[in-house]
């Protein structure tokens, strides 16, 4: 099943701290949107928000058709006490859920309860969505995919082995193969990247280009957003501005590629008016401007007896002679070779030795 997210006006914070207000985006089939700002902007707030996890302080989420699967897999991976590996993944995928739901349908059915809905209906959809999160052959899935992400036999029983006795590699890559084997229709993902080696990064990018459904991600790793999101959300808190970059434009690679290990702008993608305006002074004169900024900017070397000697001048575009006058100790420059007695030619020392 295909399905699209779609959020209005929407508002996100805590208490008396609003966080963003005023977004609206849509995550239509096949969009992999990468929500991208400072840390504290709302990322993560707004990834519970799309998952119904958190209210919000404003505005609506909608989704088409209304049983969609949505999957939120947050930051952090939760290792609950006691619980195994297969125990783990099923409930990142859902399938817990749904068994628990299908259950209570079945137990509904067999015992006919006064005042409530038809209990065949209520079972038929529950049947349903139990089949459609892949509850019924996920047991068989699992050890293939954990022997893919590099997790065998030897390394992980998912009946007996426990969570909490896994390394954070090894639990981002359980982690990882919950993400493979879930079939949701629309994918929130919180730093999926984390704890993850180059061949789990590359898993990871399989996993979201081949994804039918819509995608929403947060993740600070600059070159996985280029290389997988169509669209990028910014959240600016300082400017208390939302943003939305669409698909084909440079404005994307832009916003990705501009941000820092802690999601702030980089200086060293700094707008072109500013840039334009820092060498506007050194470029704006004539040309002996120009030389002069080239010249100044240009480190001062020095010759064998440790004197300083600056760089020759910087050369013009336009093409310049250089001729010896006979007996004469100096040398002249000239832009035009025609015309000896030219304004902007000059003399410098001799030196030394004259060249025919």
């Amino acid at each position: 099943m295909t399905a699209t997210l779609v959020a209005k006006n929407l508002a996100g914070g805590f208490a008396h701290r609003t966080l963003f207000e005023g977004l609206d985006v849509t995550v239509a089939p096949g969009d992999v949107v990468g929500v991208v700002g400072a840390n504290g902007a709302g990322k993560s707030t707004l990834l519970r928000i799309l998952a119904g996890d958190l209210q919000p302080l404003a505005g609506t989420v909608g989704v088409a058709p209304s049983d969609a699967f949505i999957g939120w897999l947050p930051q952090e991976h939760e290792r609950i006490p006691g619980e195994t590996v297969a125990a783990y993944i099923a409930r990142r995928t859902g399938c817990i859920a749904a068994t628990e739901a299908m259950e209570s349908a079945a137990a509904a059915l067999a015992d006919q309860l006064q005042g409530r809905t038809d209990p065949a209906d209520e079972y038929s959809v529950a049947f349903d969505r139990w089949l459609a999160c892949g509850a019924a052959d996920l047991e068989d899935r699992v050890p293939a995919v954990l022997n893919d992400v590099g997790l065998g036999p030897d390394t992980v029983r998912p009946a007996s082995t426990l969570m909490t006795s896994l390394s954070g590699g090894q639990a981002a890559r359980v982690g990882l193969a919950a993400l493979v084997l879930s079939r949701f229709d629309v994918v929130l993902l919180d730093e999926p990247t984390n704890d993850l080696d180059l061949d789990g990064l590359a898993r990871l990018e399989d996993f979201v280009r081949d994804l039918r459904g819509g995608v929403v991600l947060v993740s600070h790793d600059r070159e996985f957003l280029a290389r997988s999101v169509t669209h990028v959300l910014e959240l600016d808190l300082a400017q208390n501005l939302t943003t939305v970059f669409g698909a084909g434009t440079r404005a994307i690679w832009k916003s990705v590629r501009s941000l820092d290990d802690t999601g702030a702008s980089s200086t060293k993608s700094l707008p072109r008016r500013r840039r334009t305006s820092l060498r506007a002074p050194g470029f704006s004169g004539s040309g002996q401007a120009r030389a002069s900024a080239t010249r100044s900017a240009r480190p001062r070397t020095t010759t064998r007896s440790g004197a300083a000697r600056r760089p020759s001048p910087a050369r013009s575009r336009r093409r310049r002679c250089v001729r010896w006058k006979a007996g004469s100790p100096a040398l002249r420059r000239s832009s035009n070779p025609g015309r000896s007695g030219c304004s902007n030619s000059r003399s410098v020392p001799h030196p030394g030795r004259v060249r025919s």
